[in-house]
């Protein structure tokens, strides 16, 4: 009888405890889901910050002559020398073509004469008309002969003018058989060769005999997209209304191959049109070119960036969400709880933006995490690493 009551109290405490740890178990278990749920999703943050920074930037673009001119002459003779090497740097003023002078020549020579034949009949002209007024006054011709007398005098005159006037266009014709370099710059081959009968306009014929570019300095064009132009416009209005002049830029050119030129530019200006079909604007920087280093048509890159530094807030883009109100951020608020925060970008500055409005420093965005943000929800906040 004894052993059977000690079998039935160990089975009641068996029980007993199998209920308890039962009861415990189930208690544990349901004290990190209630802490989860009060908590909320882990989510990964950083804590804004005011940084000193020089924002940049680089854009492809393409080296342009400021100056091109075809090497032509303006009037029809035959090729007496070429002074042209292909690529040879020119000065201003070198000669570089010259054609047979003999007709020309020639045709000075007779304006010459016939000026002064002009002039001699003026002269006469102009005694014959004297001769005539005195005559009226005795009434030996008539008033008739005196108005004959005066318009031949006229076309004398009128003679002399013309002569000079043909004569000056001989000098020149005389002239233009030399054709000298325009502007300092590089020089093309030659398309015809000594010997050979130039003739203006004639459409079986090169139209020039070479070409020339202005090397120094030249030209980097750059197409911009009109939407960062139009940006760019907008913060320079913001800055002018504000008395804030635009902050200096230090502007090199990235050479083929990564070498960098070592004369800075400035940027010139934007073009006078946008380019509709591919949405871009050109915008100009200039650089020297004393060597003539550059040249036209050089696929190269510019690099911008702030001479002195600026002090900007700054997020990591890939806490930067867009939809159909903007741009925005996840920040966590001093209860836990998560809130979209509408900004408005700036500049990019390696993996951040620059977030000029909307931002205070102080405030905790979430970097990771996005999509486990709800508005108002509680979130679990854990330091970005790195």
């Amino acid at each position: 009888m004894l052993k059977i009551h000690r079998t039935l109290k160990r089975v009641s405490v068996l029980v007993i405890l199998s209920f308890l740890a039962t009861s415990i178990a189930i208690t544990v278990s349901s004290v990190p889901v209630i802490a989860q749920s009060e908590q909320g999703p882990v989510v990964l943050v950083q804590d804004v910050a005011m940084q000193e920074i020089r924002p940049s930037f680089q854009h492809p673009a393409k080296l342009e002559a400021l100056r091109t001119a075809s090497v032509r002459p303006i009037i029809a003779a035959q090729i007496s020398d070429i002074f042209i090497k292909a690529g040879d740097l020119v000065k201003e003023g070198d000669l570089l073509i010259t054609l047979d002078k003999s007709d020309y020549e020639i045709a000075l020579a007779e304006a010459e004469a016939n000026l002064l034949q002009a002039e001699a009949n003026a002269v006469k002209a102009d005694a014959d008309f004297e001769r005539a007024k005195q005559l009226v006054d005795r009434g030996t011709i008539s008033e008739r002969d005196l108005d004959i007398a005066l318009a031949d005098q006229k076309v004398a005159h009128a003679q002399v003018k013309i002569s000079e006037a043909r004569l000056e266009k001989a000098r020149k014709n005389l002239s233009d058989t030399e054709v000298r370099a325009p502007f300092d710059g590089r020089i093309s081959a030659a398309n015809y060769a000594k010997g050979d009968l130039f003739s203006p306009g004639d459409p079986t014929q090169p139209g020039s005999v070479a070409d020339i570019v202005a090397l120094d300095p030249i030209y980097a064009t750059a197409l911009v997209d009109q939407a960062n132009y139009f940006q760019f416009l907008a913060r320079r209005l913001d800055l002018e209304e504000a008395g804030v002049s635009l902050p200096p830029l230090e502007l090199e050119l990235v050479l083929p191959g990564g070498t960098i030129y070592p004369i800075p530019g400035t940027f010139e200006n934007w073009d006078n049109t946008a380019v509709s079909s591919t949405g871009t604007i050109a915008g100009r920087v200039i650089f020297d070119n004393p060597r003539g280093t550059l040249l036209p048509g050089e696929n190269v890159t510019v690099v911008g960036s702030l001479i002195k530094p600026i002090n900007a807030v700054l997020v990591p883009q890939k806490a930067v969400s867009f939809d159909q109100q903007g741009h925005y951020v996840w920040i966590v608020d001093d209860d836990g709880l998560a809130r979209r925060q509408n900004i408005e970008i700036g500049i990019r500055n390696g993996a951040d933006w620059s977030v000029p409005v909307g931002l205070e420093p102080g405030q905790t965005v979430i970097v990771e995490g996005l999509q486990k943000a709800r508005e108002g929800a509680p979130v679990t906040a854990k330091p970005v690493q790195g």
